[in-house]
C-alpha cells in the first residue's frame, strides 16, 4: 500500500508524549512522522523547548480533532526566578534587566498572585508564534524589531505558589488554552517591581489526561526500533471523555461516513458528539441538529471511521 493510501486508510489515533526538555514540539512531530510512516502528524498545544511535560501528537484522520483540544484546562507547574527580567520572558533569552528582590511573605506573594487569576488581559511574550503581517513575532524579535501584539483575554483558574525559596517560586495553575506562563512570570515580576522570568516548566496535564500518561520519547523510539510503535497509541476518543460516545453500526454508521443525519437519543446538556465504530474508532464529530434534539448531523467525517 503506498503512503497515500495508507494515510487515507489510516482511522487515526493519539500519542502521548511526555515531552523532555530540549526539542522543540515540531522535533517531536518529525520523529512520529519518521516513526509511523504518515505525513498527517500535528500536536495539541505548542511547548517551549524549554518545557516538558504532556504533548499529545494526533496522527492520520485525528489530526482533524486537534482544535476541539482547546476547550480544556491545561496544567503546568513552573518555577520563576525573581529579580531578573528576559526578552524572551524565560532563561533561554538575555537579561534586560535586574532589581532587588523585595522580603515577601507568603500573604504578599498570595495578594500579588490574586491580580492574575480569573479572566484577564494577557500580552503574549516577544518571543512567540503570535503572527503579526503573516510573520510569527519571534521571528521579528530575533531580527532586533519590537511587535506590538495586542493583549488578549484568557482565563486563569487556579494560580497558587506551591514553594517559595526567594529569589525562587514554584507556581501551579490550570489555565485556559492561548495563555502563556511566561507571560504570568513577567507580568508578576512587573506587578512586585523587581521583574522575573522562567527557569522551568512542566505541562503536567491536559483535561483529564496528565504526564505520567505520556511515553517517553526513549520508549517510543524503542518500541518503533522493535516494530511496536502502535502499541502505545490511543484512540482520540479518550482525550475527549466527557463527551457524548455515539457506538454506531450499520446502516447509522454508513449514513455518517456519508455525511448524512441519523436518529439518536439526545444528551442533555450537549449539543456536540463522538461517533465511534466497533472498533473504537472515531467516525465523525456529531452535531446536534438545532430543529430536532434528537437529529444529528456530520459536523467533521474523518476519513477512515
Amino acid at each position: 500500500m503506498t503512503r497515500r493510501r495508507r494515510e487515507r486508510h489510516h482511522p487515526g489515533a493519539v500519542f502521548l508524549v511526555d515531552k523532555p526538555k530540549g526539542p522543540t514540539s515540531h522535533d517531536i512531530v518529525r520523529d512520529i512522522r519518521r516513526w509511523t510512516g504518515l505525513r498527517r502528524v500535528g500536536h495539541g498545544g505548542t511547548l517551549d523547548p524549554l518545557a516538558s511535560g504532556l504533548l499529545p501528537i494526533f496522527v492520520g484522520a485525528a489530526t482533524r480533532l486537534n482544535e476541539y483540544l482547546a476547550s480544556y484546562r491545561k496544567s503546568y507547574e513552573a518555577t520563576i526566578l525573581l529579580g531578573q527580567a528576559t526578552d524572551t520572558d524565560d532563561s533561554q533569552g538575555q537579561v534586560i534587566s535586574t532589581a532587588p528582590v523585595p522580603p515577601l511573605s507568603t500573604e504578599q506573594i498570595d495578594a500579588a498572585l490574586e491580580q492574575f487569576r480569573g479572566e484577564i488581559e494577557q500580552v503574549p511574550p516577544q518571543y512567540s508564534a503570535i503572527k503579526r503581517a503573516g510573520v510569527a513575532a519571534y521571528r521579528s524579535a530575533r531580527a532586533g524589531e519590537h511587535v506590538e501584539i495586542e493583549a488578549r483575554a484568557v482565563i486563569v483558574h487556579e494560580l497558587a505558589a506551591s514553594s517559595v525559596a526567594l529569589p525562587y517560586l514554584t507556581l501551579t495553575m490550570s489555565v485556559s488554552t492561548g495563555t502563556y506562563v511566561r507571560a504570568i512570570a513577567r507580568d508578576l515580576g512587573e506587578a512586585i517591581g523587581c521583574g522575573a522570568h522562567v527557569t522551568e516548566m512542566r505541562r503536567t496535564g491536559i483535561g483529564e489526561k496528565t504526564a505520567v500518561d505520556g511515553h517517553t520519547l526513549e520508549a517510543m523510539q524503542a518500541a518503533a526500533e522493535a516494530g511496536d510503535i502502535w502499541s502505545l497509541a490511543v484512540s482520540p476518543a479518550e482525550l475527549f471523555p466527557d463527551w457524548p460516545h455515539f457506538h454506531l453500526h450499520g446502516e447509522q454508521l454508513q449514513r455518517i461516513k456519508r455525511g448524512q443525519k441519523i436518529r439518536h437519543a439526545p444528551v442533555d446538556g450537549w449539543d456536540k458528539a463522538l461517533a465511534l465504530n466497533a472498533e473504537n474508532h472515531v467516525t465523525a464529530v456529531l452535531r446536534r441538529d438545532e430543529f430536532s434534539s434528537a437529529t444529528w448531523q456530520p459536523e467533521k467525517v474523518l476519513a477512515a471511521g
